[in-house]
């Protein structure tokens, strides 16, 4: 006769309610488990949010080649043909453009406002897939502003609102080293990642930089990856391309994320050091959970034998125990996700101001983790406990 889910879940409750201290020690032990892995999963999603915000301030990943040549009067030309080159030999190459320092860009007029200061770039037409910079306003350049050489220019965020203050840029015209150029668009302001700083960008054409530099304009790639971890080993792949190109000069790659690849390395290696913690917690507590199954099977031997004699079947009989064991493992697990969380949202807004957000992956895994622990540790006493002979199990005091 099959014994009702709802019985053995009351059977379960009976049994784990007649000795608390007991249950309440078996479930201590995985909350600890499981409060070091919670927390282990929080610091590592925490990482990531810091990461993607910083990240998010930046353009995206590049790397940006410089070669110095030894003769100084001989000094090497990076152009589109090497930006073909290395995206058809390297795969991991997201996106490249082809970007320069604009000299005569140092400050910019507007009617009686000058922005002294300011950083001036010429740029490709593929820049804003290059960096991932997102318009404000306006457009971007188009292909009839790079072959007519139209004396137009894209400035930032920052730049845009101290030099209108609060006009609408589009369409107004500004003054730079002599030139007239017309605002097209505004775009995000954002950190190279160097430290430096700056009273804004402003942006021309590189065509249009060649026409107002002449000779001088010296240009680099920014070469961007499909993904931060990449940068490191694109830039071996990187430097080699170049040494082979200008075998007689010394090639320099700057890249703007190197800060963030050691934040997130460092991060990784403490958060295996506190998983291993957390597992060797579980583990702890999964001994726990299985000497008290085992405890629990000899203390209940002749209640075994009663219950196979009235027709409970094997199945039924190690299911209880189980259950038993996954009750007390989401108790513990339950109370330590609950109790990581608050503690995390205390300290990330009292003591270090860090991004987080309570994440329902996070919490199941580390739930899964816990319920694993109950079922693992208690499978083998609960599976003896159904081989118990039924004579022998009644005769017992």
């Amino acid at each position: 006769m099959a014994i009702p889910i709802s019985s053995l879940l009351f059977m379960t409750w009976r049994t784990l309610s007649r000795d608390w201290i007991r249950s309440g020690l078996t479930a201590f032990g995985v909350f600890m488990g499981v409060a070091a892995v919670s927390a282990t999963l929080n610091i590592q999603s925490m990482t990531r949010a810091q990461i993607e915000l910083k990240l998010a301030e930046r353009d995206k990943p590049y790397l940006a080649p410089f070669i110095s040549p030894t003769d100084r009067f001989a000094l090497p030309e990076i152009d589109q043909n090497d930006a073909q080159a290395l995206q058809k030999a390297f795969p991991q190459i997201r996106s490249i453009s082809l970007t320069s320092s604009v000299s005569t860009i140092s400050s910019v007029q507007f009617e009686s406002q000058t922005v002294e200061g300011v950083m001036g770039q010429s740029v490709t037409l593929n820049y804003l897939e290059t960096t991932g910079r997102r318009m404000l306003k306006g457009r971007f350049f188009n292909f009839i502003d790079f072959d007519g050489y139209l004396p137009v220019a894209i400035a930032d965020e920052r730049l845009a609102s101290t030099l209108f203050q609060g006009q609408d840029p589009i369409g107004k015209a500004v003054y730079t080293g002599g030139n007239r150029l017309v605002i097209i668009g505004v775009t995000q302001t954002k950190s190279d990642g160097s430290g430096a700083e700056s009273q804004g960008v402003l942006w021309v054409t590189e065509r249009y930089a060649s026409l107002i530099q002449g000779s001088f304009n010296y240009s680099t790639l920014q070469i961007s990856p499909h993904r931060l971890e990449e940068i490191p080993a694109l830039k071996t792949l990187v430097e080699q391309f170049f040494q082979q190109r200008f075998p007689q000069a010394s090639v320099y790659l700057y890249d703007n994320s190197s800060d963030l690849l050691k934040e997130q390395e460092t991060q990784a290696i403490a958060a295996r050091g506190l998983m291993i913690v957390g597992l060797v917690a579980l583990a702890i507590g999964g001994v726990g959970i299985a000497n008290i199954t085992v405890a629990s099977v000899l203390e209940r031997t002749k209640e075994i034998g009663i219950r196979r004699a009235i027709g409970a079947t094997r199945l039924e009989i190690m299911a209880q125990f189980i259950l038993e064991a996954i009750a007390v493992s989401i108790a513990g697990g339950a109370i330590a996700v609950i109790s990581v969380h608050y503690v995390t949202q205390v300290v990330t807004t009292t003591i270090v101001q860090l991004p987080y957000e309570f994440s329902t992956e996070n919490a199941g895994l580390a739930m899964t983790a816990a319920i694993a622990v109950g079922v693992g540790s208690s499978f083998f006493p609960a599976l003896r406990a159904t081989r118990i002979n039924i004579i022998t199990a009644l005769r017992t005091e």
